[in-house]
């Protein structure tokens, strides 16, 4: 999309996996140590691609089924649960996720996140960054779809996007005043869907084919706000 098309807008809308925090090499990590305890010994690039931003138990099924493993889902999220756990608290956040949630809240933007994440994942995942992460703080609410009843659909349908547009206090916003950060082609789907504008910033294991987002970064170092009506960085 042109520079000039880009539209002003007045809230942001954060996924979490893959985009504020490295968390999809950590369960990439803790899935291919489960896949090996039953011979598995190859989690492949292409299966990996092809699970990633799905919904957590559509994705387990695809992989169940593609490698043949003799467990169910919830048997292998049981199982897999206890690996990452361990994992997930070493994870870092992305680079630049921290500068720009940080300026966005020093110039009063309102911002949410919209995952995949159940309560209790979400916990687990950002254990580490508490403050970071906790409500009231830097993020105005956060929208957990797994265990969210006005989620019906996961992404790449629009329905996250849209409650955590609702969602927002004293005045719900509007779908093209939001802006949404994504990493996977699902979620940039999903807000599209939701008529918004998304910047993608792709995991960089694989090529991207992503043909809809508003933008495409390579960080979120490379962001520049002004270009959506938002404050500028003072650095």
């Amino acid at each position: 999309m042109s520079q000039n098309n880009y539209r002003p807008v007045s809230h942001v809308i954060f996924d979490l996996d893959g985009l504020l925090i490295n968390s999809e090499i950590v369960f990439a990590k803790s899935i291919a140590i489960l896949l090996k305890r039953y011979g598995v010994n190859d989690y492949s690039r292409e299966l990996q691609e092809r699970v990633l931003g799905m919904e957590v138990e559509k994705g387990i099924q695809v992989i169940i089924d593609e490698t043949g493993i003799p467990i169910t889902v919830q048997e292998f999220r049981l199982l897999e649960k206890d690996i990452y756990e361990d994992e997930m608290r070493r994870v870092e956040l992305m680079p630049g996720a921290e500068r720009l949630v940080k300026h966005l809240h020093r110039h009063r933007i309102p911002m949410a996140i919209a995952t995949g994440s159940t309560v209790m994942s979400f916990e687990i995942k950002t254990a580490r960054y508490r403050d970071f992460f906790r409500v009231g703080h830097n993020f105005h609410h956060i929208v957990m779809s797994r265990d969210d009843p006005e989620v019906e659909r996961p992404k790449p349908h629009p329905d996250i996007y849209l409650a955590a547009a609702r969602r927002f206090r004293p005045t719900p916003a509007q779908p093209d005043g939001c802006l949404v950060f994504e990493d996977s082609g699902l979620g940039v789907d999903g807000a599209r869907a939701a008529g918004m504008q998304c910047v993608m910033v792709p995991d960089s294991r694989w090529p991207c084919r992503q043909q809809n987002a508003t933008q495409i970064l390579a960080t979120l170092l490379d962001f520049r706000p002004e270009l959506y009506g938002l404050p500028p960085f003072d650095d």
